[in-house]
């Protein structure tokens, strides 16, 4: 991870935790470490014998799902999670650029960075397409009361009058950072022209506890959904003997269905509340 303080950038969090959204202390303990196998037994696989139907040719024997296979399928929960909410769980340092907007930078420089939720913004600065730095907000301009959902403000009021030049000038700009921010204003759109150095996702390793079961529900339906693959034999057979005849018929690769749709029912719900949460949650219609 790049160390922002020795490279001479000053990082700025919100005004409190991304999770639950900018709390400063939470006594009942909402955040976990990332589920192991023993957790994903408990919570989603309740009574399911992790064994497989199939007898394995080799050795004659079923195989066992072992926790360094459930550990493989968590580390996959978690990627396919990220994409799921389209958001970063595991912590990120992130490089983005972004138009600038005039009605939005009226809007007291109204920004939303594309990745979230965000722990911390590094820098904010107009950044060449050779990647010289022009100019560098100053973070006293910053305001990160609503970052875990991308959202950032310039209000360069007062403060910016004290640090606007000084600031200017230490960052190699030219000098005059208030003239600078109000020239923006005869532009209407200008593609590529801020920069943004954050940092992204859920920190210290600990997770909330609903972001870890949506993990734990991608995790036991890929498991589930392997271990029914190994029934796949025939559901139904006929026994005759002497004139009488037993049917049986077992679940065959449905054994596990309704388990699955449950948590897939879940999963949904899940992922609609947390992309709401973050500002994910995407609305569209027909005017």
């Amino acid at each position: 991870m790049v160390d922002f303080v020795t490279e001479g950038y000053t990082s700025k969090p919100g005004i409190g935790d991304v999770y639950p959204i900018n709390a400063r202390y939470d006594s009942y303990g909402v955040m976990e470490p990332l589920v192991v196998p023993a957790i994903l037994r408990q919570r989603h696989l309740f009574g399911i014998p992790l064994v497989s139907l199939a007898v394995d040719p080799t050795t004659g024997k079923r195989q066992v799902m072992t926790d360094d296979i459930i550990e493989d399928r968590i580390r996959s929960a978690v990627g396919m999670a990220e994409l799921e909410l389209h958001m970063d769980i595991m912590p990120k340092v992130r490089n983005d650029k972004f138009p600038f907007d005039r009605p939005a930078y009226q809007a007291l420089g109204y920004m939303v960075l594309p990745k979230r939720p965000v722990i911390s913004l590094e820098k904010i600065s107009v950044t060449s397409s050779d990647g010289t730095n022009l100019y560098t907000l100053p973070p006293q301009w910053i305001e990160t009361a609503y970052i875990h959902t991308g959202q950032i403000n310039i209000i360069p009021i007062n403060i910016g009058f004290q640090y606007g030049a000084m600031t200017t000038g230490t960052q190699g700009g030219n000098p005059g950072g208030l003239f600078f921010l109000a020239i923006l204003g005869q532009n209407h759109w200008i593609p590529a022209y801020w920069k943004a150095d954050y940092t992204t996702g859920f920190p210290d390793g600990k997770l909330p506890i609903v972001v870890n079961e949506l993990i734990g529900i991608i995790a036991a339906i890929d498991i589930l959904a392997l271990l029914a693959t190994t029934n796949a034999r025939n559901s139904s057979h006929s026994i005759g003997v002497d004139g009488l005849s037993q049917s049986i018929s077992t679940p065959g690769p449905q054994i596990y269905d309704t388990r699955i749709t449950m948590l897939m029912e879940r999963k949904q719900t899940l992922i609609n509340k947390l992309r709401a949460l973050y500002g994910q949650k995407l609305f569209t219609g027909v005017i």
